[in-house]
């Protein structure tokens, strides 16, 4: 009896040891998972200042893109009772950029409101503990309170006219009596029309965006169009007290115009041959289009060279008033030129050479004084022999 009693106690020592066990563990899983106490965990306090809390409320969470990295730990109001800041506690694990969107959310209709934290980048910056992140219409938002909804709702509803509802609700009436086939046909249509728009929401897109920029530039250029109004008032009068002299132009136009076609008919053949002469020209000045090519230079060659004796507003150049020496033959020479056969003129000798000048060339230097010395050309020769060609 004594060795069971022994086994016994053992065993609800065991036991008791067990379920004391279990409840650590269960009891340290509630705190850490659930109750989300952890003493080893490093956090760091930031301040957000809101317009409205939103519901929010001391325990909500603190998330990062939904994510959850910390709880709000109070709600306080400041400036009495102007605005009203929340203290979050963010784990030290998660670096949150300060240009960063907060936003005030809900988990369901029911509530559980929450902190997310929407950061634009990943760039420092960063929040760390006792930072103050200042209310900023763009980057914090919060919920509409249900107030701010009835409100305006009720101030819609303020303003609806019961006598033109009842007119609506009329036609209405009128526009679906024909039944549910109506009504069906109409819901089709709109809901075609708004896959069609759909389809092409681009496109929607930038009509909406045009049509607003035509607005707008209607709406600029209205004083323009008030003035062009006023001008088209004084033309139209200007024509209606003018209506006499329209009416005479117009009777006298048919006659014109007439004379006009008859005299176009009489000058059609001449320009005509004007047009032809012109095409005989063109044609012409395309076939001597190398020619002219090579006489434009030439001619700009020969301006340049009638240019240089011009300069300083004077035309510079050399006159000599002096006689020339001319000379003069016994014959009239037919054949002074270079022969394509290679002959030239074998007596070419001028009569009165000036006294005192001296004359070059074979025929004037010195000779023996003889009748026949070859100073000029022998009595009795013809004035017109060449030389004899060279033999090739």
């Amino acid at each position: 009896m004594t060795w069971q009693k022994k086994v016994f106690g053992r065993k609800l020592v065991l036991s008791s040891l067990g379920l004391v066990l279990v409840f650590i563990v269960g009891a340290s899983y509630l705190l850490v998972s659930v109750m989300r106490v952890n003493p080893l965990k490093s956090n760091y306090t930031v301040t957000v200042s809101l317009d409205r809390s939103g519901g929010l409320q001391p325990g909500n969470d603190v998330t990062l893109r939904g994510y959850r990295i910390g709880k709000v730990t109070s709600i306080e109001l400041t400036d009495r009772g102007q605005s009203i800041v929340a203290k979050a506690q963010i784990d030290s694990n998660y670096h949150i950029p300060v240009d960063t969107a907060i936003a005030v959310q809900a988990l369901s209709g029911a509530g559980e409101q929450y902190i997310d934290f929407r950061p634009g980048s990943e760039q420092g910056p960063y929040l760390r503990d006792g930072s103050v992140i200042e209310f900023d219409p763009k980057t914090i938002k919060t919920p509409t309170p249900v107030w701010s909804v009835l409100d305006n709702s009720s101030a819609l509803i303020a303003q609806i006219d019961p006598d033109k509802f009842g007119i609506i609700l009329s036609e209405l009436d009128t526009a679906l009596s024909g039944g549910p086939d109506q009504l069906r046909g109409m819901v089709n249509g709109i809901s075609l029309a708004m896959a069609g728009l759909d389809s092409l929401l681009p496109q929607t897109t930038n009509l909406i965006h045009n049509l607003s920029t035509i607005a707008d530039t209607t709406s600029n250029a209205q004083p323009d169009l008030a003035t062009l109004t006023h001008n088209s008032g004084v033309l139209f009068d200007q024509f209606n007290n003018a209506n006499a002299e329209l009416q005479t132009i117009l009777e006298q136009a048919p006659g014109q115009l007439t004379s006009l076609g008859a005299v176009l008919d009489k000058t059609a053949d001449p320009i005509t041959s004007l047009a032809a002469n012109f095409s005989a020209i063109t044609k012409a000045a395309q076939l001597r289009i190398p020619a002219l090519r090579a006489l434009f230079p030439s001619l700009q060659l020969g301006l340049s060279a009638a240019g240089v004796p011009a300069h300083d507003n004077e035309f510079f150049t050399i006159v000599d008033i002096w006689m020339r020496p001319v000379c003069q033959y016994s014959h009239t020479p037919v054949r002074n030129e270079v022969i394509q056969d290679g002959s030239l003129p074998k007596w070419n000798y001028c009569e009165n050479p000036p006294p005192g000048l001296q004359v070059r060339g074979s025929a004037n230097a010195p000779r023996p004084n003889v009748p026949d010395n070859g100073a000029q050309m022998p009595p009795g020769a013809d004035p017109n022999d060449i030389t004899l060609p060279p033999v090739r």
